[in-house]
C-alpha cells in the first residue's frame, strides 16, 4: 500500500499545482498608436485568467475594440457559472462581448468599423486545465521542455492558403496579404465564431505565450523555441523576446507568458 501511495504522489508532482508571476508585453513598437490590450494590465500568483487582443489595423478604434473585449469577456467571466467550463460557455461570452461592442457603436458611429482579434487562456481552479480560445492571427503557444505542444492556428488569408497547399509557410512570412485576417470580432451585427482547444494535461514547467502578430515579427517556430527550457525564469524569456522586438518589430507587439509550478 505505501508502495502505491509513493507512486500516486510521484506521479502527481509532474502535474501542475499553481504558477508562477506572470509577465507581460504591452509596447507601442513602431507604430504611432497602440492598438494592442492585455488583461489584467498587471498580473497575480491568483489570475487564472488571461487575455491578449490586438485591434484591427487600419479600421478606426482598434485600441477600443481590443479593450472592450478584454473588459467585458473578463466580466463575462466573473459573473457567469464556471462550474461547468466548455466551448458553449465560451461562445456565450463571445456573444455578450459582440453585444457590448455594438452598444458602443451605436453611441460613437466612428467605431463603426472596429475590430479586434482575441487570444484567451482561462486555467480551472486547480490549474490541472487549461482553456484556450482565439480569433484572427494573435496566438497561443502550449510549450514543454523547449517544444511546442501546441498553437492555435490563424484565422487568415496566408493560413487558408498554406491549408490549401497554394504556398508555403515560408512563403507566408512575406506574402503580401499576410496581414489580412478572415476572423476578428466587430460587434453583433456582424457576428464571428471562436476556435476552442480544452489541455487537460499540464505538468510542472509548462509555459503558456499569447501574444500579437507584433511579436510574431521576428519569432518564428524555431526561435520561440530556442527561448524555453524547464529552467527558465519567465522574466529571462521576456527580456529575449524583448531583445526580438525592439528597433525590429514595425507593428504594437504584447504579449502574456505564464509557467507553471
Amino acid at each position: 500500500m505505501n508502495e502505491i501511495i509513493k507512486k500516486t504522489e510521484g506521479n502527481m508532482e509532474k502535474y501542475s499545482k499553481h504558477i508562477y508571476l506572470p509577465v507581460s508585453l504591452n509596447e507601442l513598437g513602431q507604430r504611432a498608436n497602440n492598438e494592442d490590450s492585455i488583461y489584467p494590465e498587471i498580473a497575480t500568483l491568483n489570475d487564472r485568467l488571461f487575455i491578449v487582443c490586438d485591434g484591427v489595423g487600419g479600421h478606426s478604434k482598434g485600441e477600443v475594440a481590443s479593450a472592450l473585449v478584454c473588459e467585458n469577456f473578463a466580466q463575462f467571466i466573473k459573473q457567469n457559472n464556471q462550474d461547468a467550463i466548455s466551448k458553449n460557455f465560451f461562445e456565450s461570452g463571445l456573444r455578450y462581448v459582440e453585444t457590448k461592442m455594438e452598444d458602443y457603436v451605436n453611441n460613437d458611429s466612428g467605431c463603426s468599423k472596429m475590430a479586434t482579434t482575441l487570444t484567451l487562456l482561462y486555467f480551472s481552479e486547480d490549474y490541472k486545465l487549461a482553456y484556450l480560445i482565439w480569433v484572427g492571427d494573435s496566438r497561443i503557444y502550449h510549450i514543454r521542455d523547449g517544444k511546442v505542444l501546441f498553437q492555435t492556428k490563424d484565422h487568415s488569408e496566408v493560413q487558408s492558403l498554406i491549408d490549401m497547399g497554394e504556398i508555403t509557410e515560408q512563403e507566408a512570412l512575406n506574402h503580401p496579404r499576410r496581414n489580412v485576417i478572415t476572423r476578428a470580432i466587430s460587434g453583433s451585427s456582424n457576428p464571428t465564431r471562436i476556435d476552442y482547444k480544452q489541455i487537460d494535461e499540464i505538468h510542472s514547467n509548462d509555459f503558456f505565450l499569447l501574444c500579437t502578430d507584433g511579436i510574431l515579427e521576428n519569432l518564428n517556430e524555431d526561435k520561440i523555441e530556442k527561448c524555453f527550457n524547464v529552467e527558465s525564469d519567465p522574466q529571462e524569456i521576456k527580456e529575449k523576446i524583448i531583445a526580438h522586438s525592439y528597433k525590429n518589430t514595425r507593428d504594437n507587439y504584447s504579449m502574456y507568458l505564464i509557467k507553471t509550478k
